[in-house]
């Protein structure tokens, strides 16, 4: 049985959609970021080396499964391995597999949040690991409101992803630190962790765009555009030099339905079909614009009063669609009328959340007004940032004062702010990246 391995902490950003949502189902380019918001996974050895444990205080999960009980010689035979004898991410989740995995998933049917979070995790496990793999025990703590459009699943697979992919052997540490520049090429144990990150959301969400992992992987900001040839992938061009640019996420709290509103926007453009398809376009345009502005390589505070002015005017194309929102048009109001940046509604609209990109010259106070403000109305805001780096690692030997991770502190973190005082990548210097 190998060793186990030093207690180490994964982290991975949330993402936001900036600019082009709508117009991307028409084929249009859409750009998203990743916020300073994160999740965060603890892996330490277990007291048992034949158990593994997931804990989730945050969605009040904790479970534990004995190795012994998975069929790693089935599921061994239902994986493909390249010629160095990595394992291959599969186009889709192998039947077999998932079918091998349904009696450790046994109670979990009255709860869907439960069953997801430990589908994901048992799935990338079996896979990433293998039956010699030491028993541990991993806490995720989530700094994202949980099904606000964030994506908190795809920072959830991306960690488990990463920490497993390591565990298995398959990936080597991240050396880079915060500060420091990273490569602008493609990385191969980035893309490990994404194409294994995407099938940890199958398990999630079953089709998702890969948009969602790619930003959490990756950092930065992404531009994405789906295929106009069915079955063709979605062509992403990631934009890993974007500087964390100040953000306010603003949460409504109202619920909407993605597919109601998608649906909303068919309707109009098949009955304004000449009026509707302008907007589209413009917004294709927009999205255009915001890229060179994005990947400029002196990017400072002319780019970001440029972003500033696309946010508003992508904010109008929405309205113009009738994706807003009572709740939306109110966040929007109160930042405009205290002057603290340009606000639009991001993901799908008709409720969810807004983004509002900071003016430089806003002052703390105002900013505490303008929050203080959101909660009369019923909203939660998050003072966060766009871009800044994607999946990162913290390891027990690096920290200074010999300080000890262990779960029951990571568990006892009260809220978001206790988690990012703690480990905030701005707060610990010693975070490391590829």
């Amino acid at each position: 049985m190998p060793s186990s391995p030093e207690p180490f902490i994964v982290s991975a950003p949330g993402k936001v959609i900036i600019f082009g949502e709508h117009s991307a189902v028409y084929g249009k380019p859409a750009i998203a970021a990743a916020l300073s918001l994160r999740c965060f996974l603890l892996v330490t050895p277990s007291t048992d080396s034949n158990v593994i444990r997931l804990q989730f205080p945050d969605i009040e999960l904790d479970h534990s499964w004995d190795k012994s009980s998975i069929k790693w010689d089935k599921i061994r035979q239902c994986l493909k391995f390249d010629k160095n004898g990595s394992p291959i991410p599969p186009s889709e989740l192998v039947p077999e597999i998932v079918d091998d995995l349904s009696d450790m998933l046994g109670g979990f049917e009255s709860n869907n949040v439960h069953h997801l979070a430990c589908f994901c995790f048992l799935y990338l496990y079996v896979c990433l690991c293998n039956s010699e793999s030491p028993g541990m025990t991993f806490v995720v703590r989530s700094t994202l409101p949980i099904g606000a459009g964030l994506g908190s699943s795809a920072s959830t697979s991306v960690c488990l992803s990463a920490a497993l992919s390591r565990l298995g052997g398959w990936i080597k540490d991240p050396r880079v630190h915060e500060g420091d520049t990273t490569p602008k090429q493609d990385i191969p144990d980035l893309e490990f962790i994404d194409t294994w990150s995407l099938i940890g959301e199958k398990c999630f969400h079953g089709n998702p765009s890969g948009i969602d992992n790619a930003v959490a992987t990756h950092g930065g900001a992404v531009m994405f555009q789906r295929s106009s040839e069915p079955g063709k992938p979605s062509t992403r061009t990631n934009i890993r030099t974007l500087p964390p640019v100040k953000l306010l996420l603003t949460n409504t709290k109202v619920p909407k339905s993605t597919a109601k509103l998608v649906g909303g926007v068919g309707i109009l453009a098949a009955k304004y079909n000449s009026i509707i398809t302008p907007i589209l376009e413009s917004m294709g345009n927009l999205v255009q614009e915001a890229y060179r502005v994005m990947t400029h390589p002196n990017f400072g505070s002319e780019e970001t009063a440029i972003l500033r002015e696309l946010v508003n005017i992508n904010h109008g194309l929405l309205v113009g669609l009738g994706v807003s929102h009572p709740s939306l048009e109110t966040v929007k109001l109160i930042g405009d009328e205290m002057k603290i940046g340009a606000t639009k509604l991001t993901g799908a609209g008709g409720g969810g959340c807004a983004i509002t990109l900071v003016n430089e010259d806003t002052q703390e106070s105002v900013i505490g007004q303008a929050i203080l403000e959101y909660e009369r109305q019923g909203f939660e805001s998050f003072e966060t940032s766009l871009g800044g780096k994607g999946v990162g690692m913290l390891f027990q030997s690096d920290l200074v004062n010999d300080k000890k991770f262990s779960p029951e502190l990571f568990c006892n973190y009260a809220n978001r702010l206790e988690i990012e005082t703690a480990l905030a990548v701005e707060n610990v210097p010693e975070w490391k990246f590829w």
